[in-house]
């Protein structure tokens, strides 16, 4: 091969444990310094300073005994040393431990596990708490918000993958079945993809890409079967998505008539493909002007876009090449998806930002989406945000500002998450990182605390961490 290839197939492991991603990741663990909080810092400190005293009266009063004319060199021994026992709180320790434990009963009841017992004091200190967005601010559950075609924006109800919402146009809802263009619209969405949808102990899941997933939720809302669909319009050929060409086409079966293309991708390449609108009557021409504003509205509103397309095949076609895909494209719509902020976190935020503690948002999501989601979490009106790559060109001055300065960092890697923690505490600040994935385990560990999610979190993030939320909800800290 020549570059790059995407698809599906089945491969054989040529390196395992640290040559792989996760084992970067676990090399980069091993790295971290891990902190003492600061209770045992302060619990050490005056355990010094209490030893200084006790030697420096216990010495004093050995020297008047030992030289007064009472007691001899071995009784002025003794009385140091039984001074020197007594002035001990030997009791002290059994206390702390004691006061901890109950700490961590409560917040036990609070659905926070404690797995290190100083960690509970440590959360009293804390001055910054850097979050990630996906899992932990957010549901971690694409949502499809809305539809804009030709005719106008189509509002979704419903959160997460649970496939219970009405279709509204202008706040009234709609029946799906007397639109046609939008049945389309959903049916290439439930066709072109490749995930799975299921329902587990009241819980809706998806098994592959969540935006996928997203789609499959809204065409059961649509009023499709999604087993029956699959099975009607059977799938004949397909190009897998690929970054180079950024978008994924199928070709399905059609009743009898002629097989149809379906196509969706990253919304500006789409358009390019395209010749004409669908609208309920058929086709129109295609207002490039109007759909890239509509793209960078809905951007704006923290939401990520996407564009579906479709092109009628000639008769007896069995398999389709990016020739037949990249033109003569019929525009169905853009879709909006959205990981909705968990509301919550909106509260907990005000909380923190009541009681002085600045939170931060460090994610891999793209800049404007970030931003977005941080004005709808409270973080402020004018969030500042500073992406990895603009991390990558600074220098060590200029890394500490920004990590003082801006509460949004987008696009970074776990190297940056990690660098970060320090930068902040360069400063003498008390931080908290909260975090589910593989790649947080580094900052977790770094961290003065690490909170991770017990539900969605992954085991590295638990076992590098000090608090496990077990529901998951950042208002829990």
């Amino acid at each position: 091969a020549t570059g790059p290839a995407a698809g599906q197939g089945a491969g054989i492991a040529i390196a395992t444990g640290a040559q792989t991603e996760l084992g970067r990741i676990s090399g980069l663990l091993g790295e971290v310094e891990e902190l003492t909080t600061p209770l045992t810092r302060q619990m050490d400190q005056f355990a010094r300073q209490i030893a200084m005293v006790v030697l420096a009266l216990a010495s004093f009063i050995f020297l008047y005994a030992a030289l007064g004319p009472v007691y001899d060199l071995r009784q002025s021994f003794m009385i140091l040393v039984a001074l020197a026992a007594a002035s001990i709180p030997e009791g002290l320790p059994a206390v702390m431990t004691i006061t901890l434990a109950v700490g961590v009963q409560r917040m036990a009841g609070r659905n926070a596990v404690i797995r290190r017992l100083p960690a509970v004091e440590t959360l009293g200190s804390v001055s910054v708490i850097c979050s990630d967005k996906t899992g932990t601010l957010t549901k971690n559950e694409m949502t499809v918000s809305a539809l804009v075609t030709a005719q106008g924006q189509v509002e979704i109800e419903g959160a997460g993958y649970k496939p219970q919402g009405r279709f509204l146009i202008g706040g009234a809802a709609i029946d799906v079945a007397a639109y046609p263009a939008l049945e389309e619209f959903t049916l290439a969405g439930l066709l072109c993809n490749d995930a799975e949808l299921g329902e587990k102990e009241g819980r809706w899941f998806t098994d592959g890409d969540p935006m996928e997933g997203a789609l499959l939720s809204l065409a059961i809302k649509a009023g499709h079967d999604l087993a029956a669909a699959r099975a009607r319009f059977s799938r004949l050929g397909e190009i897998p998505f690929d970054a180079r060409h950024r978008y994924m086409a199928t070709l399905n079966a059609r009743d009898g008539g002629a097989p149809v293309l379906y196509l969706k991708g990253a919304p500006e390449r789409v358009i390019d493909m395209c010749a004409d609108a669908a609208t309920p009557d058929g086709t129109c021409a295609l207002d490039k002007d109007f759909w890239h504003g509509q793209i960078d509205l809905l951007a704006a509103g923290g939401q990520r876009v996407i564009a579906l397309a479709k092109r009628a095949m000639p008769g007896g076609a069995a398999e389709i090449s990016p020739a037949d895909a990249e033109k003569g494209l019929t525009l169905l719509g853009l879709v909006a998806l959205i990981d909705p902020p968990r509301p919550e976190a909106i509260d907990a935020i005000a909380e923190c930002r009541e009681a002085g503690i600045t939170v931060k948002m460090i994610t891999g999501d793209h800049a404007v989406t970030a931003s977005a989601i941080a004005r709808q979490l409270g973080m402020g009106s004018d969030v500042q945000t500073v992406t990895g790559h603009d991390l990558d060109a600074m220098d060590d001055a200029q890394f500490a500002r920004a990590a003082r300065e801006a509460c949004v960092f987008a696009r970074t890697s776990p190297e940056h998450k990690l660098r970060l923690v320090e930068a902040l505490q360069a400063d003498g600040s008390v931080i908290a990182m909260t975090g589910d994935g593989v790649n947080d385990a580094p900052a977790l560990k770094r961290a003065d605390i690490g909170v991770a999610m017990g539900g969605k979190g992954t085991e590295a993030a638990k076992e590098a961490s000090e608090v496990v939320l077990a529901d998951d909800n950042f208002a829990s800290i």
